[in-house]
Formats: structure tokens, sequence, C-alpha cells
């Protein structure tokens, strides 16, 4: 049916582009950078080590630092502490001993009994910087110290509120004289207002005070293992009114606030105290009444009630006398352990599949956090890890945005072949430029032409099973026969049926193979009627010898619908034809045709011998003849005229069936989608 000069032109359409777009193809197949492992890490570990290291020297994400330095304080077990007791200015004493200040003379009273009790060191956390209007009070006082021999007063460093000017705030000179030792008081405050540190030696000029704690410990005899000894003076910044600091370290706090032991200064002053309450323990006087003194956050107390000042100094004391105090890991080991950090997701990354590396990635972040948190209470030092992290957070992105670009070259260059065979074969291009589409559309339109591969494959696997077993058959018989010798009229009737057949089984094998090319886009408007007439046309001569008449039940009117005219001619031939061969003579055969609003109908209803439900149900199968009961009488079809009916009709978007019972005839219909008649 005029399928043979176009496919001779479609062959050679292929050959004469085969030398000039073969090799553009393979060209453009050469364009596709491969995937290196081995440069992507060296990429990724590139960017990964510019981010870690730039955050652990710009510091923006200090926050991170602290988030993990707090979780590991508060994870600590807690523990009362010994050897160190807080006579606490509290609210119970201010009800007791009247509004603050107390006059010195009750500060007196106050050393002398704690010195009584058996203290071995006091620490006043009360700033006696101003003389005041009470000589008797502090001569008094000035008094107590002296008996006591073992008090230690504080000096306190501020800025004035002009300038900023830093000025050290001592004790008043009959204070500083009669005390056992000075000491600085105050921690460190982070950006975030969290006291976490503190700095051993400081001072206005040169770092030449140290911690109060420290000089405590040393009235009390007590070992002191976490200080260092005072800097030399070539540590002296260049401005002499300049704050000086010296070897800080970072606290690690017992508990929440309450953990250090309390006792009352009402309690203390009336004798009301347990025996041996404060006997050989440092005792720090202090207030802790609300609205009193200075209260401070601190990492184990960020979440509740602030730590009172003189408990902050209590920790601090216990991780002098403890050891406990932690040492910042020194910036070039830091960078150093950032960087190493920051490369060992590659270890793992380039070996395992997404879901693997994404598990092994949250598992690293983690252990990192945990690691970071815990390294302090294992070995007294920290190490800041925002560089580390944020490198963990960013690695399986990284390693994943690689691998999606690399997924991204890899359809693009697929995409360029696959469209470069297509304009080989003499297809249009449909599809949009690769470049317009997102990477989800990159990988349908792959799957879309893998598709049409595995389809072109089962196509070639038919093919060759037709070949070799269908068409082989009828020629080897042929062959035979020419080669037996001469041929009377029974052989050449024979022989001409043989090649018949082999001629009917490769036109029928190449309609189909034309059927199952059809593409959309190739579909046209046309009139149904004019294909039934036409396919009727056809099949008449056929019909006429076997006695067959053919009756036209066809709307005068148009029948509209999308698709292709020799394909659907083909088709109505195909049902036409087998209505007559399977029609007795002078039998009638009709072709009808009834659209509805939304499809169209046609049928074609013989009066031949019916079929049975299963002959029914395999009928428009490939390869199938309807006798499914061992009659043969229907050996000369090819068993692939009614699988070439489905597969037209499912190409147009609509369906092929049949109505028979046995001895009642058949009525094999196609249903298509009809377009409106206003589109003809």
């Amino acid at each position: 049916m005029g399928f043979f000069p176009s496919f001779r032109k479609a062959a050679s359409r292929r050959r004469g582009s085969r030398s000039g777009r073969g090799e553009q193809a393979a060209a453009s197949a050469r364009a596709v950078r491969p995937w290196r492992p081995g440069l992507e890490m060296l990429r990724v570990g590139a960017l990964l080590l510019i981010l870690a290291i730039g955050l652990s020297l710009g510091g923006w994400l200090q926050r991170i630092d602290h988030l993990v330095f707090d979780l590991g304080q508060q994870l600590q077990p807690v523990a009362t502490p010994q050897g160190v007791v807080i006579v606490a200015i509290d609210q119970q004493s201010l009800e007791r001993l009247g509004a603050w200040p107390w006059p010195r003379a009750t500060d007196a009273r106050l050393v002398d009994a704690v010195c009584h009790a058996g203290a071995a060191a006091v620490g006043l956390d009360i700033a006696f910087t101003e003389a005041g209007a009470d000589p008797a009070g502090n001569a008094a006082l000035a008094q107590a110290l002296r008996r006591c021999g073992r008090v230690a007063l504080p000096v306190v460093i501020d800025s004035l509120r002009s300038g900023g000017q830093f000025v050290e705030g001592l004790p008043i000179p009959v204070l500083a004289s009669a005390a056992a030792g000075l000491g600085r008081v105050g921690v460190r405050l982070d950006a975030d207002g969290v006291a976490r540190s503190v700095d051993l030696w400081e001072g206005v000029g040169a770092p030449v005070w140290p911690l109060m704690a420290q000089t405590l410990l040393g009235l009390a005899h007590a070992p002191v293992r976490g200080s260092t000894p005072r800097p030399a003076m070539a540590a002296v910044p260049r401005h002499p009114y300049a704050l000086a600091a010296a070897d800080r370290r970072l606290l690690r706090f017992v508990g929440p606030s309450g953990t250090v032991p309390r006792l009352s200064a009402s309690a203390v002053l009336d004798g009301a105290l347990p025996p041996g309450a404060l006997r050989g323990k440092v005792v720090l006087i202090g207030a802790t009444a609300v609205g009193l003194g200075d209260f401070l956050a601190t990492p184990v107390t960020s979440q509740g009630a602030p730590m009172p000042g003189v408990e902050v100094l209590a920790n601090t004391l216990l991780a002098l006398r403890d050891g406990t105090l932690i040492r910042p890991v020194n910036a070039g080991w830091s960078l150093l352990i950032t960087a190493l950090l920051a490369l060992a997701p590659l270890l793992w990354l380039p070996r395992l599949m997404p879901l693997g590396g994404l598990l092994a990635s949250v598992a690293w972040v983690v252990g990192l956090v945990a690691a970071a948190a815990a390294l302090p209470l294992w070995s007294g030092w920290w190490f800041a890890p925002q560089g580390a992290l944020i490198a963990a957070l960013s690695a399986y992105p990284l390693w994943g945005w690689r691998r999606l670009e690399a997924a991204r070259r890899h359809f693009d260059g697929e995409l360029r072949q696959l469209r470069q065979a297509g304009r080989d074969s003499g297809a249009e291009e449909a599809a949009p430029a690769h470049r317009r589409l997102g990477f989800e559309g990159r990988i349908l339109e792959v799957q879309a032409a893998q598709r049409r591969l595995r389809d072109l494959q089962s196509r070639r696997d038919d093919a060759l099973a037709f070949i070799s077993h269908d068409v082989r058959a009828p020629l080897a018989g042929a062959v035979q026969q020419l080669q037996a010798g001469a041929l009377d009229d029974a052989a050449r009737h024979r022989l001409l049926g043989q090649l018949r057949r082999a001629l009917d089984l490769a036109q029928g094998f190449l309609n189909l193979s034309s059927a199952q090319s059809l593409e959309p886009s190739e579909l046209v408007e046309l009139d149904l009627g004019a294909v039934l007439h036409q396919a009727a046309d056809f099949a008449y001569d056929e019909a006429l010898a076997r006695g067959v008449r053919f009756e036209r039940a066809l709307p005068d009117e148009p029948i509209w619908v999308r698709g292709d005219f020799g394909a659907l001619e083909r088709l109505a031939t195909n049902l036409l034809r087998n209505a007559v061969q399977h029609s007795p003579t002078e039998a009638v055969v009709t072709i009808g045709a009834a659209p509805t609003p939304r499809a169209v109908r046609f049928w074609v209803r013989d009066q031949g011998p019916g079929l049975s439900q299963a002959q029914a149900e395999r009928l428009f199968q490939r390869f199938s003849r309807g006798n499914d009961d061992g009659d043969r009488s229907l050996s000369g079809s090819t068993g692939l005229g009614l699988y070439y009916v489905r597969l037209v009709a499912e190409k147009h978007g609509g369906s092929a069936g049949v109505q028979s019972s046995p001895g009642q005839g058949a009525t094999f219909w196609v249903e298509l989608p009809r377009l409106d008649s206003g589109q003809g």
C-alpha cells in the first residue's frame, strides 16, 4: 500500500546523512567530559578548606562554638564540691541585719565569726574602694582583717563612663594594708553576654594582678593546678591605660547556680552553724540576694537563673584548685585540625551511594558535635569547631552538587546523541532543547529515550525471530521445490502460494513496524468517512472473487478525527479482508460508522462462523490466528492483521475489540477520539 517507496526513501536519507551527521554525533559524544572522581575530590576539598579555614579565622559563627561548649557543660554530671563554702548576703540576712550596705563594723564582726569558725582562707567579694563617712568602721574592719591574717580583698578593674578608659579599683589603703592579699575579681564575657572564661593575669598597662581565687588558694596553702607565672613586662601594650590580659582559660563549672554550698551571713553572725561547717574550708563572702551585686549568665545557667558573681568566683577557685581550667587550642593547631576534619568526609562520600553518604554525613556531624563538647571534659582542651562543623554540613551538598553536575553533563551528552540519531533517521525534532530543560526534565527525556531504545530492542528481536522462522519457512520450501527439478502445474501453484505467503508476512511486518513508529505529532485532521470508503474500494475485488457482497452504513456528513490516513486505511482494509476470508459465499459484510459527542465508532460485521470467548480474548495478540482448537484452516493468515488493528487504534488514542458468538458471525469495532465538526 505504498509502504516500500517511503521505506526506501527513509533508508536513503539515513545512508546519505550517516557520513556527515554520524561524525557530528561522534564529536558530540567526545565533547562530554567524563566523571573524574579524583579531580572532583580536589575541587570539593578546596571548597571545604576555604570554607572551614575562612570561618575559623573570621570567627563569624562563634555562636556555634558557644552552643557546643555550653552543651558539654550542661551534660556533665553535677556533684557538690568540697572545701569551698559561700557565706551569702541573702534576703534573710538583709531582713535580719538591715538594708545594704551594712556598717563596716558589721562586716568586721562577720569576718571575725568566719575566722573563729576555722576557715582556711576568707575572700571578701565586696568592693571597698571608697572610705565612706565611718572611719571607726573602717578601723574596726582593718583590725578584724589583721586578727584573721588570711583574708583577701578584691581588685576591681572597670572602665570610666567618659572615654572608656580602664581603671583599677583597689581597696582603700587602710584595708589594703591590713589584708593578707589582693586579687582581681571578674570574668570575661563573650559577645552573647555569657561568662565562659577568665584571664589568669590582668591589669591596666600590664597584666600584674592574679585572680583572687589564686590568692585565696595561696593563703589556704592549697595546691594551684591551673595557674601560670606572671607574664613578663614585654607583654605591656603600647597604651599605658589599656587593659592588658594574659593566659585566657575557659571555666568548667561544677553545676548550675546553687551547687556550691551556702550559709546565710545572718546564721554565721548568730553562731547558728553546724559543727565544723567552715573549718578548714575556703570561705567566700558575697551577695546572693536578688538585686544586690552582679549576676552573670553562664553555660550552665543560660536557660535558667543567672549565677551570683560570688558563685562564679567559687567555680573559678575550684577549677584552679582541681586543675579543671580549660585551655584553648592555639591558632596553628586549631587550623590544622580544622583542615583535617573538613576533608574527612571525602574519605567516604566518593565510595557511598547518596543515601549511605547522607547517613554517614549526619553521623559525622553528630559525632563532631559530641566530640567537641566532650573534649574539654576529657582532656582539658577546647577546640572551636565552627569551621569543621560548617564544612561537615556542607560536604554532602557540595559533593551532591558535583555529582548532579556530572549527571547533567551526562544527560546532555546522551540527549545530544539521541537527537542526532533522530535527525540521522529522518525523525522530526519535537522535544525542547536540553538547555531549556530542568534537571527533572532531562531525567524524563533520558527515561523516554530508554523506553524507545527498549522498544527498538524488542522490535529488533521480533524482527529477527520473524525472519528466522516465519519468513524463512516458506522461502526454504520454495527453494526445495526449485531444486527438485521441473515443476508441474500443481508444484508451481504450491510454489506461488509459498512465495505469496512470504511476501504477505514481510509486508505485514513492515506495516506493523510503520505503525509502531507513529507519533502523535504526525497525526493530522482527516475525514474518517473518506478513509472507510477508500478501504472498501480496495477490498472490493477480493470480496467479488469470493462471492461476498459489501454493504456500507456510513454517514454522508464528514466525521473529523486526528490520524494517519494510510495507517487508518490499512486498518480498515485488514478488517474487511478478515471478514471476507471468514464469510461464506453469498454472505454480506457490512462496514458502518456512528459518531458520538466525543468519539466515533466504526465496525465491520461478517456472517462467518463466529468466535468462542477464548478465541476472542487472544485474537488481537501478535501472531494470533484465532484457532485455539487445533483447526488449521486459518493457517494462511499471518497473525499480524488484527494485532495491527489494535496497535493503530491505540496509537490514535482509541481502542479496538470484537463482539461475537459461535455460529453468529463477528463484529469487529474500532473507537477513535472525535474532533468537533467545526475543526474540519
